[in-house]
């Protein structure tokens, strides 16, 4: 059944967003410069500012439908709601980098839940 809405429209849900042998749930992406230098004049007043070498890292919970999950070292790519993710040095809905970190929660009354974290450089191609 179709949702009905009223108001303004907004992007709703991951629809996009998929991870093989497992259901996504949530994402939280994180753009920033690794590199950043300012210039500071004799009045301690901030004048200029450059940031070099744009990272991605995103954070992705997914409930595991197999015992095979994404391994530390390999590629990983998933498609994001916003041109929030800059892995290729541009503002892009595609992030694509490798996994840096994997952890792994299970529970007697709940599905085993799994959060990949994954980082890419503009300048290093996954």
């Amino acid at each position: 059944m179709a949702a009905i809405v009223k108001g303004v429209t907004a992007i709703y849900g991951i629809a996009g967003a998929s991870v093989a042998n497992a259901v996504v749930q949530s994402y939280t992406n994180d753009g920033e410069f690794t590199s950043e230098a300012t210039i500071v004049d004799e009045d301690g007043m901030t004048v200029a500012w450059r940031g070099d070498d744009r990272k991605t890292q995103i954070s992705v919970e997914l409930i595991a439908k197999t015992s095979a999950i994404p391994q530390l070292g390999a590629s990983f790519s998933i498609t994001v709601n916003t041109a929030s993710s800059y892995a290729g040095g541009a503002a892009s809905t595609a992030f694509s980098g490798w996994v840096q970190k994997v952890s792994e929660k299970g529970s007697n009354r709940g599905y085993s839940a799994v959060t990949v974290t994954a980082v890419g450089y503009e300048a290093i191609a996954s």
